[in-house]
């Protein structure tokens, strides 16, 4: 019983602790010209833009497409380091 008991108690452990790297992750990417930045958490999210002060004067849709392509950059980012933290879980978990 002890034995289950313990191996619970590590996987619960290391549940706490693959939940706590997830919700770590913070993505930061800027645009090749650097007239955008963004900033997505661990699911995606925005949670930062910056936009340079020459940006705003260029064509809006222009800066939209500019805008999205650097957040998909970001999120592609977003999703290894989330992939390589599940694999670690799953290696860890199933040992």
């Amino acid at each position: 019983m002890d034995r289950i008991q313990g191996r619970a108690a590590a996987q619960l452990e290391t549940l706490r602790a693959v939940r706590s790297r997830l919700e770590a992750i913070d993505v930061a990417v800027s645009s090749p010209d650097r007239r955008v930045r963004v900033r997505l958490d661990g699911v995606c999210a925005l949670t930062g833009l910056v936009v340079a002060p020459a940006a705003m004067r260029s064509d809006p849709a222009a800066l939209g497409r500019l805008i999205v392509a650097t957040c998909g950059v970001a999120a592609r980012e977003v999703m290894a380091r989330r992939a390589a933290i599940l694999t670690d879980f799953h290696e860890e978990f199933s040992a």
